[in-house]
């Protein structure tokens, strides 16, 4: 008998540190418990904030833009990146954000295979 599948609320639920870059904060939506192929998960990214340079070895990153103004940078070229906006970014690109504004930034990111 298969499972119920899991409900996630994006607008529910406690913010936590994301664990890798200071004063971003996340919260786990799905995870691969609840879908073997992929994570979810929603980020906020606080005026100034930036999630510093990073790649994934194996996992495609996609990102949409939920709220806010950004700059995503991708190897060396920055680019305006705002709300409305998706983007899948290949395993072993190295890239960044960054909110230059006075508003929060808020990421839906998606990793495949998950983390």
């Amino acid at each position: 008998m298969a499972s119920i599948p899991t409900i996630a609320n994006l607008y529910g639920g406690e913010w936590k540190e994301h664990p890798r870059f200071k004063q971003i904060l996340m919260k786990q939506l799905l995870t691969a418990e609840d879908n073997p192929l992929a994570n979810v998960n929603t980020v906020l990214v606080p005026p100034g904030g930036t999630i510093g340079g990073h790649t994934h070895g194996i996992q495609v990153e996609t990102i949409c833009i939920l709220a806010g103004k950004s700059i995503l940078t991708i190897e060396d070229k920055q680019i305006p990146f705002e709300a409305g906006q998706i983007i899948s970014m290949p395993a072993g690109v190295p890239h960044s954000l960054h909110n230059p504004g006075v508003e929060d930034v808020q990421l839906l990111t998606f990793f495949t295979p998950p983390i």
